[in-house]
């Protein structure tokens, strides 16, 4: 054997060798998903994807590690749905209106009036009316849901000025909304004027007079302080609110049976944690405002004025979510209510 062939072979050894020690390496190293979410200290979220990383980095012994960045770290609702997509982050938790600026029918469970209670929601949500919209998500934007239910909460609204008990009072009024054709139609349906401010300017906005009110389930409105820049809180229930967590499809196809199985009863049991933790600070937030004058709570209201309203803006929302999906879910809720 000559020196050159001598030592292509030694050079082609190495590479070998060293590209099966990288592999072993590789395969051995423990993985590391990202995470990435909007909610801030004080919030039940925050505190429970907080708790994350060690039950995950302990039920799968290191094997597989959980990096969280809250807050809007690495960007607001919208911003992180596009990483997830594309695969610069692995999970987010944005809400159904936030998911739909991929996918428009994922808004419907955003519909004002749509659900009378968590388990009719959970119903929809889980089974199978959702289903074959999780399935587009999933075959257009390679994103997967590891929990379809991460409770939110009612959305109530709050408002400076006169007290508001019925859907005429709210003529003329500037109500915030997420930037979200459900609610700025719902808004535009009570005869207001839907005002789309991204969620981290919202308090400047009321206290400004940018706006006349918001709308938001009682944990935000306490956690974010609006009762500072609100007179009154009329407790309407137009929208009964979930998250849901989304992994991108090909990171979790990249996990053994075992670490997916973990990561997502990992998942579904702080979903069932979040729910008894806001239910519960619904309650006690409530109360303290209302025992301590931080608000004035307006309970006594024409609630069915709100609803009545409401309806017309399905008319123009239908089209946008597709009325395939939207009469499956429909009549899905009609069949549980039947059986209920």
């Amino acid at each position: 054997m000559n020196r050159t062939m001598s030592m292509t072979r030694t050079i082609g050894l190495t590479l070998v060798t060293g590209a099966m020690v990288g592999g072993s390496l590789t395969a051995n190293a423990a993985t590391s998903l990202r995470l990435a979410h909007t909610f801030n200290p004080g919030e039940a979220s925050y505190e429970l994807f907080d708790k994350l990383p060690d039950m995950i980095e302990q039920r799968t012994d290191g094997d597989l590690t959980i990096q969280v960045f809250p807050s809007e770290q690495l960007g607001s609702e919208v911003e992180l749905l596009e990483q997830a997509s594309e695969g610069s982050v692995d999970i987010v938790i944005p809400g159904y209106s936030g998911a739909s600026t991929l996918l428009p029918p994922l808004e419907i469970s955003n519909a004002p009036f749509m659900f009378q209670s968590w388990d009719e929601a959970k119903h929809i949500l889980e089974g199978k009316a959702y289903q074959p919209i999780f399935d587009e998500l999933d075959e257009q934007y390679g994103l997967t849901p590891l929990s379809k239910t991460w409770y939110w909460g009612w959305r109530n609204l709050t408002v400076n000025g006169e007290e508001v008990t019925q859907v005429s009072d709210m003529k003329d009024l500037k109500i915030r909304v997420p930037e979200s054709p459900a609610w700025v139609e719902m808004i535009n349906a009570f005869d207001a004027s839907a005002t789309p401010i991204p969620f981290s300017e919202v308090y400047l906005a009321l206290q400004q007079g940018t706006v006349d009110g918001q709308e938001n389930p009682i944990p935000t409105i306490y956690a974010r302080k609006f009762y500072e820049v609100q007179d009154n809180l009329v407790m309407t229930r137009h929208m009964l609110q979930s998250q849901v967590v989304l992994i991108n499809s090909d990171s979790f196809n990249s996990l053994s049976e075992e670490n997916q199985e973990i990561l997502e009863s990992s998942i579904q049991e702080l979903s069932e944690e979040n729910y008894a933790m806001q239910s519960s600070r619904e309650d006690e937030m409530l109360d303290e405002m209302k025992s301590k004058d931080m608000i004035n709570v307006i309970e006594d209201i024409d609630r069915s004025s709100f609803e009545k309203a409401a309806q017309s803006a399905y008319g123009e929302l239908t089209d946008r979510w597709g009325e395939g999906h939207f009469n499956r879910v429909m009549n899905e809720i009609k069949a549980y209510r039947e059986a209920n």
